[in-house]
């Protein structure tokens, strides 16, 4: 277990650091690969389940595409002061924000490119279901 303590600023320490910000972005990931799986056979029409596999592909794509090059950036940015949301209070400019910001949104864009592969693959699968399968739906 790892101990935490504050520094002078009052500021939590050990510092994140990226692999674990995206691991447990990743981990969120695929809790939304399950909710996605659970959505699609809820829904009962053929073209609707599609529609809705797509959306999610895409979607998450650009969407998680965009915040996790963001994030890098702000974390490049801000290398040696990487902040928790809880240490917000303890920024003293407004240049500081970007070193909260950051790891947010590493791990927001981590956890919307995770379930684009399940997504998509899912996609397929019930584009290629026979009639009357319960894969293909209503």
């Amino acid at each position: 277990m790892i101990r935490m303590s504050r520094d002078a600023n009052g500021a939590l320490e050990p510092r994140l650091r990226l692999s674990g910000v995206m691991a447990r972005g990743a981990a969120y990931g695929v809790g939304a690969a399950v909710c996605v799986a659970v959505a699609v056979f809820t829904v009962r029409e053929h073209d609707t389940r599609l529609d809705l596999l797509e959306a999610t592909t895409y979607l998450g794509l650009v969407t998680g595409a965009v915040f996790l090059v963001i994030g890098l950036f702000f974390w490049a940015c801000s290398l040696g002061d990487i902040l928790r949301w809880r240490d917000f209070f303890t920024t003293t400019g407004p240049h500081e924000v970007v070193s909260v910001v950051g790891p947010s949104l590493v791990r927001a864009g981590t956890f919307l490119l995770v379930p684009v592969p399940f997504a998509y693959g899912l996609g397929e699968l019930v584009a290629s279901a026979a009639y009357g399968s319960w894969l293909r739906g209503a």
